[in-house]
């Protein structure tokens, strides 16, 4: 097919229009792409400046690490100093107790005799008795007697003489004292462990926290416990501790 002459001028400038637009498209494009480098000065700026910040921030969790450090060996040197404290203070208490009967029980024994109060051989029930008729027993001074009946109160009762070796007194020296107790168990204060709080619990001498916690425990999941029988099932109670602290719980429904 031949073409005429105007057909063939309006090719040539639909080509030349293409052209040029392809021409500027390249040209646009190579300005993209070819950017202005950053002076030497400002890049040596930036790359310090990202080494100083990870630099900061390695720093702070090395400090934040080696304060987690700090704090845990600070708190197992406040344990193990609690420890030995108290550990001093027991064995301290039982030299001191144990002078002092020794002190009491000769003075009787040669007929030393105070002017306020004379030593007797008698019994005395520990859950009816006040500190007035503890100083009566042989081997029993003042300090003993408050430390007897404020235990008292702590426990709710005692159910045997025995218990006296919680803080008082050596086995040793309370053989001597024993004929001289005896224990009501009727007045013993019950805990009602399906109304007791986790703190009301823990209170007593006789159960820590974590078995406190451990019965309050049993009980939500139970509704209410039983008998002592359940309680066996806690891993945080053994056997001993369960009859230790059996006659101090109740298990009334609510």
């Amino acid at each position: 097919m031949i073409l005429s002459k105007e057909q063939r001028l309006g090719a040539l400038i639909l080509i030349s229009i293409a052209l040029a637009g392809w021409f500027v498209v390249a040209v646009f494009r190579g300005h993209q792409t070819d950017p202005v480098p950053a002076p030497e000065g400002v890049k040596a700026k930036r790359s310090w400046e990202e080494r100083k910040d990870s630099i900061r921030i390695a720093d702070s969790l090395r400090y934040v690490q080696w304060a987690q450090e700090r704090e845990q060996r600070y708190d197992s040197f406040r344990i193990a100093d609690s420890l030995r404290r108290e550990e001093w203070k027991r064995i301290r208490q039982q030299k001191y107790d144990s002078f002092r009967i020794a002190d009491s029980l000769w003075k009787d024994s040669v007929g030393w005799k105070r002017y306020d109060r004379v030593k007797k051989d008698t019994v005395i029930d520990l859950n009816h008795c006040d500190t007035t008729d503890l100083l009566y027993i042989r081997g029993i001074g003042k300090y003993s007697a408050i430390q007897i009946v404020t235990y008292r109160e702590r426990l709710g009762g005692y159910y045997s003489p025995v218990q006296l070796t919680d803080s008082f007194f050596s086995r040793c020296h309370l053989d001597t004292l024993l004929p001289h107790f005896t224990a009501d168990t009727a007045a013993i204060k019950r805990i009602e462990v399906n109304r007791a709080t986790m703190e009301q619990l823990s209170r007593h001498p006789y159960i820590s926290l974590k078995q406190a916690k451990a019965i309050y425990t049993l009980r939500r999941q139970r509704v209410y416990i039983r008998d002592l029988e359940e309680l066996k099932s806690l891993k945080e109670l053994r056997e001993e501790e369960i009859g230790r602290i059996a006659p101090y719980l109740s298990f009334e429904r609510r």
